[in-house]
């Protein structure tokens, strides 16, 4: 959920606003009436961070484009018929290898 505060409300409710933060509340803190800040989870954060330095790439980009186009043309596989990857997919998220 998106809400919107003053800064003096958000100055007044800071660790109840982080605690919302945490369970997956965005706070768009607001100054002079335009949006100032916005408070957000850490993992959030991260995603946002590992997105951008993604779009950064163009060698990412290319391999964003063609599993695009493998999609559209049918070439994949689905994870629920290939054993395990699942699994794997799992540890290596755990292990901090894989985020998302």
């Amino acid at each position: 959920m998106v809400r919107y505060l003053t800064a003096s409300e958000a100055r007044q409710r800071f660790l109840r606003l982080v605690d919302e933060a945490c369970d997956g509340d965005q706070i768009v803190v607001t100054r002079h009436g335009s949006p100032a800040v916005v408070l957000i989870d850490y993992e959030r954060l991260e995603t946002l961070r590992s997105l951008a330095r993604l779009w950064q790439d163009p060698e990412a980009l290319r391999a964003m484009r063609e599993a695009e186009a493998d999609v559209e043309a049918g070439r994949v596989l689905r994870t629920r018929k290939v054993p395990g990857l699942r699994r794997l997919i799992s540890q290596a998220r755990r292990r901090g290898l894989l985020r998302g």
